[in-house]
Formats: C-alpha cells, sequence, structure tokens
C-alpha cells in the first residue's frame, strides 16, 4: 500500500492525466479546471491520513468521475468511458482484484467454483455448464449465486476494502492472515 502524499506523485503523473482529460474535453480552461479539481479531491482524501494501493489508477478514477461530473454540470452528453489502455503500466482497482478473485475462487468447494468459473470467467451460459455438468438448470443457477455470495465473502474476509463516496471501490489491501493470497500477490508483483 502506497503513502497518500498527492503533493510527491503529482509531478509525476499530472502531466498524462491532463492529457487523459484534453481528450475528453474540447476548451483548455476547463481542463485546467478540471485538473485542479482531481487535485484537489485527492488532496482531501490523502489529507485525511488514508492510504491508496494503486496510485496510478486511483487518480484515473478521480479523473474520470470529475469528467462526468463537468458534463453532467454543464449538460454535455457523456461519450467516453475509462480507458485502461491509457493506464497499462498499472491496473485498475477492480482490474488488480479479479487476480486475486481467480485464486479465492479455487479455495471454494468444487461444487460451487466450477460453475462459478465457468459463467463468470469463461462466459459459458447456464443452460450449457446444466448440460456439461449433469445438473438441472434452476440447480445450476443456485450454485452460482450460492458460489458469488461465498466468493464475496471469502474476499471480505482477506481483504481490507475502501470505498469511495459513491460506493466504488478505490482501494484494497490482503490482510497478513490471508497466505494464499498473499503468495499470488508476490507472484504478481515478480512478473511486472
Amino acid at each position: 500500500m502506497d503513502d497518500c502524499n498527492i503533493f510527491e506523485i503529482w509531478e509525476e503523473y499530472k502531466s498524462s492525466i491532463f492529457g487523459y482529460i484534453k481528450k475528453r474535453v474540447t476548451d483548455e480552461d476547463d481542463a485546467k479546471d478540471i485538473l485542479q479539481d482531481v487535485l484537489l479531491k485527492s488532496y482531501q482524501y490523502c489529507s485525511n491520513g488514508k492510504k491508496v494501493l494503486y496510485l496510478k489508477s486511483w487518480l484515473y478514477k478521480i479523473t474520470h468521475n470529475t469528467i462526468i461530473d463537468y458534463h453532467k454540470k454543464n449538460n454535455k452528453s457523456i461519450s467516453f468511458s475509462l480507458d485502461l489502455a491509457e493506464t497499462v503500466d498499472e491496473k485498475s482497482i477492480i482490474g488488480e482484484a479479479s487476480d486475486y478473485i481467480k485464486v479465492l475462487l479455487k479455495l471454494l468447494p468444487d461444487d460451487y467454483a466450477t460453475p462459478l468459473y465457468m459463467s463468470d470467467i469463461d462466459g459459458i451460459d447456464q443452460k450449457t455448464i446444466a448440460q456439461n455438468l449433469g445438473l438441472t438448470l434452476p440447480n445450476t443457477k443456485s450454485r452460482i449465486q450460492r458460489a458469488r455470495v461465498k466468493l464475496k465473502e471469502r474476499f471480505l474476509e482477506c481483504c481490507v476494502v475502501s470505498f469511495g463516496e459513491s460506493g466504488e471501490m478505490v482501494s484494497f489491501d490482503i490482510k497478513p492472515q490471508c497466505t494464499e493470497l498473499l503468495t499470488e500477490k508476490n507472484k504478481l508483483e515478480k512478473t511486472l
């Protein structure tokens, strides 16, 4: 988990964030105002002594939300989405969490893990899953729903999660007692 000292990291990221804003806001002055709003929001969050796991993706999420607020305020249509390719050197919070979700999924009983994996990761429809596993469709649906609940419980047992004002996950950290996830984190960091 990185220290949330915005003034130390701002110089490193502000030009790429400004470029991101300028692609989505045509007026140069408005783009500069949005950049200042992002700095202010980041500072306010960090001044409370909070920490952020993935600084760059966190800053881009704040930037993305600030641009949406700008368009709403000015009654402009919003015709863009967060381009994760622009944050190529660091994953989004959700993307990073999904790496660990697959590890936690392996810790569930096979009766639950297999249908959920087939459905949510492989993208197979539930009718086909039922046929492949020799289950009824209602039983397959039930197992997938139960697996999602069990997976969420396991994720919250193993991770400390911070949510933003609008309910989105802004950071998470693995608890020391979750050795499986810590091992996976170490593997992922070695590949970067």
